[in-house]
């Protein structure tokens, strides 16, 4: 069975004006974060690279895997944790991010973790409007448009993926080779990262560009054998990580 990669969403941003329009320019940094079986919060920093104040949004679903191994996402609100007590939820929801400035908001996990779940959290920026949460008075919202005036501008937003690993994380990852592949499968409850995978020639070199494969648990990733390649990698288990080589020596 192949693995489940997590693909990523980002919205794509484009500032398009005769003259420099003053904008906002966001970095949150790794696409991928970790909440590990013995934590329940993250430090996620969000910067402001651009040259006008960012109001951001942060907006949280999780991705949830059906019998046939397809993601769905269910919106996950911040309120809700109140009721229920069991997800991931932002603290602050909202942030205002001076231009060449960062901030950070904390995501809280709280709930089952017998099993693996996962996140998608969106760092969208948004036009201040009178219905939300940044609080900015009628005057402050003007002048903020007009900042924004010259041209047109399409913000930038980001999606990141959250793991949250379950209770007593246990690793488990197993190697088969047969005639025509390799086989790297995650027999344990908590996903593995193989980082830096390279498709190589015999000696290590002439390498294909590297990807991540987010291996979740109890499924594999098939890797072509031709004995004209080989694969590196660095196998990463929670805290734990180890290079590891596949194919001619």
């Amino acid at each position: 069975m192949k693995s489940i990669v997590i693909a990523l969403m980002c919205c794509a941003g484009f500032t398009w004006s005769a003259a420099h329009a003053a904008a906002p320019k966001l970095n949150v940094g790794s696409m991928h974060d970790y909440i590990e079986s013995d934590k329940g919060t993250l430090l996620k920093r969000v910067r402001n690279a651009g040259d006008a104040t960012a109001f951001v949004r942060v907006e949280i679903s999780e991705i949830v895997y059906g019998a046939d191994n397809k993601p769905t996402e269910q919106a996950v609100e911040n309120t809700r944790l109140g009721n229920d007590k069991d997800g991931l939820v932002a603290s602050p929801a909202r942030m205002i991010i001076p231009a060449n400035s960062q901030q950070a908001t904390r995501l809280v996990y709280s709930g089952d973790r017998t099993r693996e779940r996962y996140y998608r959290v969106r760092y969208v920026p948004a036009m201040p409007e009178k219905s939300d949460d940044f609080a900015l008075s009628a005057a402050q919202r003007s002048e903020y448009e007009k900042e924004l005036a010259v041209g047109v501008s399409v913000m930038a937003g980001f999606g990141t993926i959250v793991f949250v690993h379950p209770t007593g994380a246990r690793y488990a990852t197993e190697f088969k080779e047969d005639a025509g592949s390799f086989t790297v499968i995650n027999n344990g409850n908590s996903t593995v990262v193989l980082d830096e995978l390279k498709e190589c020639d015999t000696k290590g070199a002439n390498c294909l560009p590297p990807r991540k494969v987010h291996l979740l648990p109890q499924r594999s990733e098939t890797l072509s054998k031709d004995g004209q390649k080989t694969y590196q990698f660095s196998l990463v288990e929670g805290s734990q990580e180890k290079p590891i080589r596949l194919g001619s020596k």
